[in-house]
């Protein structure tokens, strides 16, 4: 809350009299509920995604001082239980922490401490390794072939990551390089949790009053790939503690109050550690924002997308959750956050049928792998080899992107590049 603090005027009148005793301050306004202009600034944020049919819904909450609030578009509200995909890393971070604080493991024992014996994983990677993505495990696995690549992680069981585990060397020391590794975390969840669900919410959900987060939510809400077209959820097997988790915007402000200090808990030491970073990167299931204080998280599924922040020297939490698999949504959490001023959507343009079908064909990747694109009526189609089909939307004759993530490509001759943040990649155009 605020207080007007009085002025103090010291000083005597020109006679030398004293000055008269100052008057006393005025009662503490209440802070305004919401702030003032929030709600226009989200609906701003909002407006063109709606209208331009990036999302089926979203819902936008807010936690700081004055409280929680929801702000909800479209088909999906604050008590919707919407798929956190890799958001569900925060979670498997706070039970390391909880486990630390407990003195049940520390961040730097060996990983093989945990597997059984018949498990030749390195001796040298450790818990800390795995929660900092720093442990140099790949994204997936060699042996991850999904039988349905609309449900990729369904058929990948426990046996399966133990045996790729006995075959792993790391290629570069432990510790060196930062690489996110889905992989990674569910192998720490594993560690930490062989029954995730039951352990999470005896030692995190329920402490946080969080009734409607789990693997086994009902009341899912249906999802939409980032053309709009219904799809069904996920399942993650052996990666639940990476990305299995379901839950609902009032959920999570409760996660983000209890971080802030305005909710208490009986787990407030162990929040307080997940906190602290470990890595210029990484805090225990938080990534570090570019100002080097904020907390986030994002994750993806087919069907939903998740956007998680914690400002702690703001005291401000953000959350936003969608129905639909689209990377706009962390623009929208940005915008709330207050690091953008509004959302920046790519453009479209419509091609010929004769500019399309210029690059259909296969495109040859390392090891072997190969992308396909294809034109189905007005569009293109990328096939590749562990995802599923994904449209790709004409930037202009050259310059393509995908809605569900923040990959683009740019066609040439003979060849494609694949943009993502983390680098490009070319893939040659196969002959003919």
């Amino acid at each position: 809350m605020r207080q007007t603090v009085a002025l103090l005027v010291v000083g005597v009148l020109a006679s030398g009299c004293p000055a008269p005793p100052a008057a006393p301050p005025p009662p503490p306004e209440e802070e305004p509920f919401p702030p003032p202009g929030e709600r226009e600034r989200i609906d701003a944020a909002v407006a063109p995604v709606l209208e331009g049919e990036w999302v089926s819904g979203l819902v936008v909450g807010l936690a700081d001082s004055r409280g929680p609030r929801v702000y909800a578009y479209g088909t999906i509200d604050g008590d919707s239980v919407v798929e956190l995909g890799s958001v569900t890393e925060v979670f498997t971070g706070l039970l390391l922490a909880d486990a630390v604080q407990r003195g049940l493991v520390a961040l730097d024992d060996p990983v093989r401490k945990y597997l059984p014996p018949e498990v030749s994983f390195p001796e040298e990677i450790t818990l800390r390794h795995l929660a900092t993505h720093t442990a140099g495990l790949p994204r997936r696995p060699d042996n991850f072939a999904p039988a349905d690549l609309t449900d990729p992680y369904a058929d990948y069981t426990v046996a399966k990551l133990h045996e790729y585990l006995g075959r792993f060397r790391p290629q570069t020391p432990p510790g060196e390089t930062f690489a996110v590794s889905n992989l990674g975390i569910a192998l720490l969840a594993q560690v930490l949790a062989p029954d995730y669900e039951t352990t999470l919410r005896e030692r995190i959900l329920e402490p946080l009053g969080m009734r409607h987060t789990g693997i086994t939510i009902e009341g899912l809400a249906q999802g939409h790939d980032g053309d709009l077209v219904a799809v069904g959820p996920w399942s993650f097997g052996a990666f639940a503690g990476a990305g299995g988790l379901r839950s609902t915007a009032n959920d999570l402000l409760a996660l983000l109050g209890a971080n802030l200090g305005y909710l208490e808990s009986s787990i407030d030491a162990a929040l307080a550690f997940a906190r602290t970073p470990l890595t210029d990167r990484m805090a225990l299931g938080w990534q570090i924002m570019e100002d080097g204080r904020t907390l986030w998280r994002t994750g993806q599924t087919g069907g939903c997308r998740s956007f998680l922040a914690l400002d702690p020297d703001a005291g401000l939490g953000v959350v936003v959750l969608s129905d639909t698999s689209s990377d706009v949504v962390d623009q929208i959490g940005r915008v709330a956050l207050g690091r953008q001023e509004a959302v920046e959507l790519r453009p479209t343009v419509e091609l010929s049928t004769y500019l399309l079908d210029l690059w259909v064909g296969r495109y040859r990747l390392e090891r072997g792998l190969y992308l396909e694109v294809k034109r189905e009526e007005d569009h293109l189609v990328l096939i590749s080899p562990d995802e599923p089909p994904a449209r790709l939307y004409a930037a202009s004759a050259v310059d393509f992107y995908v809605r569900v993530s923040d990959l683009q490509i740019t066609f040439r001759d003979d060849a494609l590049v694949l943009h993502r943040p983390d680098g490009d990649q070319t893939a040659r155009r196969a002959r003919r």
